[in-house]
Order: structure tokens, then C-alpha cells, then sequence
């Protein structure tokens, strides 16, 4: 007896082995699916445009020194920024991608390097990366007067001036897709953005000193001196406007833990045997064949999750799982003569898989709830097994 308990379980562990071939592969397909939603992005992308970083403008002077001139490139010293994102989802075969359009007014001041200009030749340059996302000219205003439209993005003047700022103004649309971001150039920076985003995720080296998210809209304040970007190479404020869940990485994720969920099911079935006070001996092809069906769970996830949101497309894998796990267990394993252990095995794989949901959402937190889970997983199994007699013939 104690030999066949052995040769079981050797042979129960000889199917988790083989079991981890299809779970590479279930890796494998995530990660596929996930590189052809990035092609998606990438197309969207060619024909509307790709994530916008915007700087701050710089004034170049052609400041005349002796018998030559030489340019002279400034940052603002004042640099105000407004944002209004308009946001939409565009879709590209079964994939959505969040597009947005934002108009923006930046307004601000540099600081006149020579005292007196007398008709000095002054370019305001735009520099954004991508300006193919350009909906409309770009209208400038150097000094004073009315806003100009310009056909490029350097708009040029002849200055005369001896006041000890040069105020400028430049408004224009853009589109981007996925994050808008911006680059903190000037002395002083401020800057506002607002949109229709639900949930807009604030990232990049600086947070907002203020935030607002409601139903379908958001703003958000920075103010930024040079002191605080000082120590960065290139300091970058960002605003996402990606999918508050990403299906691919939950997914991924959830196949890390597939594994784990086949030795707990097989051994909740191994001490099922060895306990029973009738015999119910399981086929190794049974447990193979099992193993299979909780790994297509997996496969179920992926597509459905592809068309309805993540926690319905887990709600329904589960169920479908769970029904032909029971059903299985209840009219071949059990021949349809122990409707408990039925409900039991139902019930472990039920607290299995919504104990892997609470994993998969607790990003900070899954570490520590997964260690205490797995604690009372292994305290649960060894006071279910305090009776049994390994060496007996009877348990």
C-alpha cells in the first residue's frame, strides 16, 4: 500500500511536469496577442499620430557682436501652459487605442539678455516630436501685437525693444495617442490640463500640486520651479490616457499562478483517493485531461477578454471551468456515487480562483496576500491529512 500511495503520487507529479509544456505556451500566446495590439497602436499611430512630448518653445536672437552676429538661444523664463485633451477610443481590428486631441496655449516671457534690441531678428521655435499630429497652423504672438498664423513651426520677427522681458504666446492642436507629456523647460513653470479622460493616470517625474477626476472629466495643476528638475537630464510631467486594465498583463500574470492551481486541484483529488472510503482510483490520463481543461481557463480569459471587459471575461472562464471540472468529477471520477466531493472539489477551485482575482488586482499588496494565502492553503491541507496513516493500509 505504502509503495502504491508513492507510485501514484510519482506519477500524479509526472503530469504536473508534463503540464508545464502547454503552460509556456499559454505565456507565449499572451504575449503574442499583446505584440498584435501593439502593431495596432502602431498603425493608428502612422496614419493619426504617435505620443506627443511637447518642450518648451525657445527665442533664438541674431544678436550682432562687433563685425559678426551670433545667435543666441534662450529658455522661458516664464512659462505657462493650458491644456484641454479631448480623448476618444479608435479601434483597429478587435483592439482599441485611446487618440486624443489637445489644444494648447502656452504663454510666457524670456528675459532680454542685451538691454536694448534694435531690430534684432528673433525665431520662436515650437519643438514637439511628433508634428505630423499638427490639426491646424500654429498661431505665434513675439512682443506684442495680434496672434499670427505661421506655416512651421519657427515663427520669426525683427524686434526693438528695451523692456526687460520679451512676453510671447503661441496657440495651437495637436493630436497624439495613448500619454501626452510635457517638458518642464523654463524658470518658472505652471501648467494646467484638462480633459474628458476617466481615469487619467499622472505619472513621470513630477505629480500635480492638484487634481480633480469626476465623471468623464479631470484637471490637474503643476507648478514646477528649475530648482526641482535641476538634477534631471530631461524632467517629463505625464498624463496617460491607457486602459485602467490591461488585459494582457492580467493575464500574464494569471498564468504564473497555473501551476500552482494544478497542484493544489491534483492534490485535493490524490487525498481524495487515499481517503475515500470507497475505491475511486484516478487515471493518470484523468488527471492529465483535468490539467488540460483548468489550462484552457486560461486561453478562455485572453479571447473573451478581448471583446467584454476583464471581471466578465473571468466570471465567465471560471464558470466554464468550474461546470466541467464538477461535472467531470461527478460522473466519471466519482461514477456519479459521491455528490460531496463534487461540491468540495467545486468549492476549493471556486475559492482558488476568486483568491487569484483579489491577487491580480492587488498590485502592492499581492505579495502579502498571496504568502497568507498559500500559509493557510498548506495549514488547511495538513489538518485534513492528520488522520491519515501513510504506512497503513487503512486510513
Amino acid at each position: 500500500m505504502e509503495k502504491s500511495k508513492m507510485k501514484k503520487f510519482c506519477v500524479i507529479l509526472g503530469v504536473l511536469l508534463v503540464l508545464l509544456i502547454p503552460i509556456g505556451f499559454l505565456a507565449g500566446i499572451v504575449t503574442s496577442r499583446e505584440s498584435y495590439k501593439e502593431e495596432a497602436v502602431n498603425n493608428i499611430s502612422t496614419s493619426w499620430a504617435g505620443v506627443q512630448k511637447i518642450n518648451a518653445p525657445t527665442l533664438s536672437l541674431n544678436i550682432p557682436v562687433k563685425d559678426n552676429s551670433m545667435y543666441q538661444h534662450l529658455k522661458p523664463q516664464d512659462y505657462n501652459t493650458n491644456v484641454n485633451i479631448q480623448t476618444e477610443l479608435r479601434k483597429k481590428g478587435i483592439f482599441t487605442v485611446p487618440v486624443y486631441t489637445a489644444e494648447i496655449t502656452v504663454k510666457g516671457n524670456f528675459k532680454n539678455p542685451a538691454g536694448v534690441l534694435k531690430n534684432i531678428k528673433a525665431d520662436l521655435d515650437l519643438n514637439v516630436s511628433d508634428s505630423k499630429g499638427f490639426i491646424e497652423k500654429p498661431k505665434f504672438k513675439l512682443l506684442n501685437g495680434n496672434l499670427e498664423t505661421n506655416n512651421n513651426i519657427k515663427y520669426s520677427k525683427y524686434l526693438t525693444t528695451s523692456a526687460s522681458t520679451i512676453p510671447f504666446e503661441v496657440q495651437y492642436k495637436i493630436r497624439g495617442l495613448n500619454s501626452f507629456n510635457m517638458v518642464p523647460d523654463g524658470e518658472n513653470n505652471k501648467m494646467t490640463i484638462k480633459g474628458n479622460w476617466d481615469n487619467p493616470s499622472f505619472e513621470g517625474d513630477f505629480l500635480p500640486v492638484s487634481r480633480k477626476i469626476e465623471k468623464n472629466k479631470f484637471e490637474a495643476e503643476w507648478s514646477i520651479p528649475s530648482i526641482a528638475s535641476s538634477n534631471l537630464d530631461i524632467p517629463c510631467l505625464t498624463v496617460s490616457f491607457l486602459t485602467p486594465v490591461d488585459n494582457y498583463r492580467m493575464a500574464i500574470r494569471a498564468v504564473k499562478y497555473a501551476f500552482l492551481f494544478l497542484v493544489l486541484t491534483f492534490l485535493a483529488y490524490f487525498i481524495f483517493e487515499i481517503t475515500s472510503k470507497k475505491e475511486y482510483p484516478i487515471h493518470p490520463l484523468q488527471y492529465l485531461m483535468m490539467g488540460i481543461a483548468m489550462l484552457i481557463f486560461y486561453l478562455l480569459l485572453v479571447s473573451l477578454s478581448e471583446f467584454i471587459p476583464f471581471l466578465y471575461a473571468y466570471i465567465i472562464s471560471t464558470l466554464m471551468i468550474l461546470s466541467l471540472i464538477s461535472l467531470y468529477t461527478y460522473f466519471v471520477i466519482t461514477k456519479g456515487k459521491n455528490l460531496l466531493f463534487t461540491f468540495v472539489i467545486a468549492g476549493i477551485m471556486t475559492v482558488l480562483y476568486a483568491f487569484l482575482y483579489i491577487l491580480l488586482t492587488l498590485q502592492d499588496l499581492s505579495l502579502l496576500f498571496g504568502s497568507l494565502g498559500l500559509f493557510i492553503i498548506i495549514a488547511v491541507i495538513m489538518y485534513v491529512t492528520r488522520n491519515i496513516d501513510w504506512y497503513s493500509e487503512n486510513n
